[in-house]
């Protein structure tokens, strides 16, 4: 049993949590972005209003469990959306790595997934649980969001390498969606290592940190910050070219790939 002091804690940053993205939605739509970021807008709207249902039932109902493995695929959808939102915004002026990074998520997710569940599954045929228990959810989890943080880390450190040109809100975005990925996959495998005995532990520092993220989200991003341009990676002017000139051409190669493979040139060549 969770003591009393931990119980109130974890209302305190669900309130902080369920008002954030209300805030964070009210943001976007002032400072005009929302059409840029709607996918992570979905996500907030959804959220918000999930938090909003379920604050009225006790975490150990069965109607709290039931909502919460109604609504825990569809964060799952949203997470993968916003990613890939995020890849299209890193690499607009790309469109060839663009296209790569959004194969590379759908290939990396599918695997995890997969991994997942063959890793889990003799576990799971010989488990007593329910076939949809939180365990199971968050097992399953546990490898989307492990995908999704090697790809948001190789995306941060593609960022180091090449000095890609983004605006300050979009650099933001990056690095607060890392630290959240990250936290948040790092927990659910401490909880699922620990035989789930540090879950309310685990959870409310998870809590923390995101309303952490939200309000950095709320605070960081900025109008100015869409037409500020920075970089990462400040290398000296001949580095830099030499660079740029490196990430224009695998942008053509595969670019010129993709046109090859295209029904549309498979088509003409025939």
């Amino acid at each position: 049993m969770a003591e009393p002091w931990i119980l109130s804690v974890q209302r305190l940053l669900w309130f902080v949590g369920t008002l954030s993205p209300l805030l964070l939605v009210g943001h976007l739509f002032r400072l005009k972005l929302a059409h840029k970021y709607r996918f992570f807008l979905g996500y907030l709207v959804f959220d918000c209003i999930r938090s909003v249902v379920m604050w009225f039932y006790s975490p150990g109902s069965v109607a709290y469990r039931n909502l919460w493995r109604a609504t825990e695929p569809v964060i799952w959808l949203l997470y993968v959306l916003v990613v890939l939102e995020l890849c299209s915004l890193v690499f607009k002026d790309y469109r060839g790595i663009q296209a790569l990074g959004r194969w590379i998520v759908y290939g990396s997710l599918a695997f995890s997934v997969l991994l997942s569940t063959i890793t889990v599954l003799p576990t799971w045929m010989h488990s007593a649980e329910e076939p949809f228990s939180p365990q199971r959810y968050l097992m399953v989890e546990r490898g989307i969001d492990s995908a999704i943080v090697v790809l948001l880390l190789l995306l941060l450190g593609f960022l180091v390498l090449f000095p890609i040109q983004l605006s300050r809100n979009v650099m933001i975005h990056s690095v607060l969606f890392a630290v959240f990925f990250t936290t948040n996959s790092m927990g659910i495998l401490i909880v699922n290592l620990t035989s789930y005995r540090l879950g309310v532990s685990v959870s409310t520092i998870l809590m923390g940190v995101t309303d952490l993220c939200l309000v950095g989200w709320l605070i960081l991003m900025s109008r100015a910050g869409e037409e500020k341009i920075m970089a990462i990676r400040h290398p000296v002017p001949v580095d830099e070219s030499r660079l740029v000139a490196q990430l224009a051409e695998i942008n053509a190669t595969l670019m010129r790939a993709g046109k090859q493979t295209s029904p549309e040139a498979s088509g003409m060549r025939r």
